[in-house]
């Protein structure tokens, strides 16, 4: 309360009016970054001052600053109402602040790890993906809405590398102005420390701020997510902490960038004598190498890991997953066309199944060599699926069998009879050590698999 105070006292004291002429009067605001802005009084019906710093805001609010870059930045961090507030300080991926910031109040905490049993150290979190800008994790997005999200690191250095950086102080709040090389625009960021624990560290000598990625190592070593940090002679976005402990969040305003990534397509399908004809590898194969990249049902990008928590069509806040369509061959949720190009889609499970029925499956090691009636072949690696570690799920011994995406959402209901609430979608699998290949439609959306493209034309 007593910092809420100090903004309504700053933001009283800064109104003027000054009269011009025997018309017209104007109201002069100045800002506490040292600007100022003119306004007829005649224009401005009412003046409200604002508790909540996380109202949502709009481009042309006084909130956005254009610095020159791919994207705006906000005047002030996520909770506060000037740009010497401090605001609040978030745990990696939570949405409210809190008073302790350790693990054993972390929202995303994996609530079976035992240190030393079965789960490596890394799995005491759940890790919620290379980035979570623009979604539930992100508090920005969700506090202020519309176009507004937590920087990527790529956007911090961009930031960082395209701006002047000072040592200064506002309303007798120690912090960075970054001025833009760019348009000479300007941004304060307060020196505002962090929170590890119930400990306020760094106050008056550090800022530190979230950005929406995660630390690109290897994933099964450590849980660890890149942050900004600026004080009075460095300024990067090269350190990574542990996401418990509570940093500073500044939005930005912006589409979230694309992670789809545009693979060379085959050539020429091949045509097996069926309704379609088939690629001849996996997207993000080539015919050298046919296996390609795994992908979660209604995601077309790739990722190092898959699990609930960072597939991109569950909902944190609502414990649910988004409903998509039972259908997405050829849309937006397709990742063989957004991958390939229009002219190739994720097949049916009817073309699947005359896959199955039509053709002669044979085994070639672990793999499925599929013979179509007119006796041309294509090659199914047995690449099993993307589990949380990173790796196939039989990575412990030999992968034996393939799991292949189709464009269907499954049925509604595990074999157990529970409701799935669109988690579930219908695949491909073989186990040719087994001679087993069908399709099964309880297979859980959030897990990486392959994909072998039909020809769309």
């Amino acid at each position: 309360m007593i910092q809420m105070k100090k903004i309504f006292t700053l933001a009283i004291a800064a109104l003027t009016v000054a009269g011009v002429g025997a018309q017209e009067r104007f109201m002069r605001i100045h800002m506490a970054d040292g600007t100022s802005e003119t306004i007829k009084v005649a224009e401005v019906a009412k003046i409200t001052f604002e508790e909540d710093g996380d109202a949502p805001v709009n481009p042309g609010d006084r909130r956005l600053v254009d610095m020159g870059l791919s994207v705006k930045w906000a005047a002030w961090n996520v909770g506060a109402t000037t740009p010497s507030d401090y605001g609040n300080f978030y745990a990696y991926g939570e949405i409210e602040p809190k008073t302790d910031y350790s693990v054993e109040t972390y929202q995303w905490i994996n609530p079976d790890y035992v240190e030393g049993q079965f789960y490596d150290q890394w799995e005491q979190y759940y890790k919620l993906g290379a980035t979570f800008t623009g979604t539930n994790y992100d508090v920005a997005h969700v506090k202020w809405g519309d176009l507004w999200r937590m920087p990527t690191r790529r956007e911090w250095i961009e930031l960082i590398e395209n701006s002047t950086w000072t040592w200064t102080a506002i309303d007798g709040v120690a912090g960075c102005r970054a001025t833009s090389r760019i348009n000479g625009n300007s941004i304060f960021f307060p020196a505002a420390g962090n929170m590890v624990g119930t400990d306020h560290t760094h106050d008056q000598t550090g800022c530190f701020y979230w950005t929406s990625s995660e630390y690109e190592g290897d994933p099964t070593v450590e849980c660890r997510n890149y942050r900004a940090n600026m004080d009075s002679s460095n300024h990067a976005a090269d350190g990574y902490d542990y996401p418990d402990v509570g940093f500073s969040v500044r939005a930005v305003y912006g589409e979230v960038p694309s992670e789809t990534i545009k693979y060379t397509a085959p050539s020429e399908p091949v045509d097996l004598g069926l309704s379609v004809k088939w690629a001849p590898f996996n997207v993000g194969g080539s015919s050298v190498s046919l296996a390609g990249e795994y992908f979660c049902w209604g995601e077309t990008a790739t990722k190092l890991y898959s699990h609930r928590y960072n597939y991109k069509h569950y909902d944190p806040l609502t414990d649910s997953h988004v409903n998509i369509g039972q259908n997405i061959c050829a849309t937006e949720y397709d990742p063989a066309t957004q991958c390939w190009g229009e002219d190739w889609r994720l097949p049916t499970p009817e073309e699947v199944k005359e896959l199955i029925e039509k053709c002669t499956w044979t085994r070639s090691g672990y793999d499925a060599i599929v013979t179509g009636p007119n006796g041309n072949s294509i090659r199914f690696p047995a690449m099993q699926f993307l589990s949380y570690a990173g790796k196939p799920s039989g990575f412990l011994s030999p992968i034996n069998s393939g799991y292949y995406l189709t464009g269907d959402g499954g049925t509604e209901k595990w074999a157990s009879g529970k409701p799935t609430e669109n988690e579930v979608c219908t695949v491909l699998k073989f186990y040719m050590e087994s001679g087993i290949y069908k399709l099964d439609d309880t297979t859980y959306r959030g897990m990486g698999m392959s994909v072998r493209p039909v020809y769309a034309k």
